[in-house]
């Protein structure tokens, strides 16, 4: 059902890095029905997806960008099959999937998600009741579930609230008159290397670069297999081995590797598969190093600089000290001589 191409690639050796996405976007990820599927069906631990292939999976992401705007162009709307056993499909069912790249956590993610929601079920209420009029008043009529996920790419732990209900005023004295839902975050930093190599499937190896965002990282992913990671990248379509190459460039940019360097590895994969990559790996440590030695100098001089700012500070104010104490010194002198001025005067 999920047949990939075995073809070998000729090694591309006029590789043009324009013609690729240099800021890899993970909608394109979730744009990949295949992905997708893997996505749902081992990373979610939802039972109703468990099943899920890639032919049940429709995109419609587009359809409600045209009411939600540009700003939501980097998250997807999956329209999802539920089959019975024969085969037919049982019912429908919706997924949202945002996007957080950044470490920064946005806190609004649940009311963002809850307008995609009306969104969906405004649409598929407007779209039943042209095929029947007036069937969204009837008592039997329901609306779609739908499914929010939030893909998570940052270090840090997720510590936005999972419940719409948490955003809102009043929400213990006041809860049953409150909306809620629970969204599920699922966070590359949450599997080990280990743990997504035993997957072994085309998003283990998507979630094990995009685990890649430091020296650390990168070393770590260097004692992942080097078969396995061949034997995915080897076996899969032709449109997978695109995308992987896209993030493997912005992976390149991100670890400051020279754009040649980086155009040189992406071609070779291109030809040979990820084993180059493992025999790059040591240009892409020196470059990780090289950037970490650098924010380190910068870090120290920045330091330096505060320190020789505070002992500059320091300095100045012993000097005013010292200067107010002369003044001071100087002003009971000068009291000190009237006053005797002041007294001799007196005598006469």
């Amino acid at each position: 059902m999920e047949k990939a191409s075995q073809d070998k690639r000729e090694k591309n050796t006029n590789y043009q890095p324009e013609m690729h996405v240099r800021n890899a976007n993970s909608r394109e990820i979730f744009k990949n029905n295949r992905l997708t599927s893997q996505f749902l069906r081992n990373y979610t631990n939802i039972p109703l997806l468990a099943n899920v292939m890639p032919e049940d999976i429709e995109d419609v992401s587009e359809k409600y960008q045209a009411f939600l705007g540009v700003e939501f162009e980097s998250d997807t709307i999956k329209k999802v099959y539920i089959r019975r056993a024969d085969g037919t499909i049982e019912r429908e069912v919706y997924v949202l999937s945002l996007i957080e790249h950044k470490s920064d956590i946005d806190y609004d993610v649940a009311m963002q998600l809850l307008r995609y929601m009306c969104v969906i079920w405004q649409e598929y209420k407007a779209t039943q009741n042209k095929i029947q009029e007036g069937s969204s008043r009837r008592k039997n009529f329901r609306y779609p579930l739908i499914i929010p996920i939030v893909y998570y790419e940052g270090k840090r732990k997720w510590t936005a609230a999972l419940n719409l209900k948490d955003r809102i005023e009043f929400s213990e004295e006041m809860e049953k008159y409150i909306p809620d839902f629970t969204y599920q975050v699922v966070s590359v930093g949450q599997y080990t290397n280990e743990e997504l190599s035993k997957k072994h499937d085309e998003m283990s190896l998507v979630m094990l670069i995009n685990k890649i965002q430091s020296a650390e990282d990168l070393s770590e992913f260097r004692k992942v297999s080097e078969e396995m990671v061949e034997s995915i990248y080897g076996n899969a379509p032709d449109e997978i081995k695109e995308i992987y190459k896209k993030i493997l460039w912005s992976l390149l940019m991100k670890l400051k590797v020279p754009n040649e360097g980086a155009s040189n590895i992406i071609g070779e994969i291109g030809g040979h598969g990820m084993g180059y990559l493992f025999e790059n790996m040591d240009e892409m440590d020196i470059q990780a190093e090289r950037r970490n030695t650098a924010r380190e100098r910068k870090r120290a001089e920045e330091e330096k600089q505060r320190a020789d700012a505070e002992r500059q500070r320091a300095d100045e104010e012993k000097q005013l000290k010292i200067e107010a104490e002369e003044r001071a010194n100087a002003l009971e002198e000068e009291v000190q001589r009237l006053r005797k001025l002041l007294e001799s005067q007196e005598q006469k």
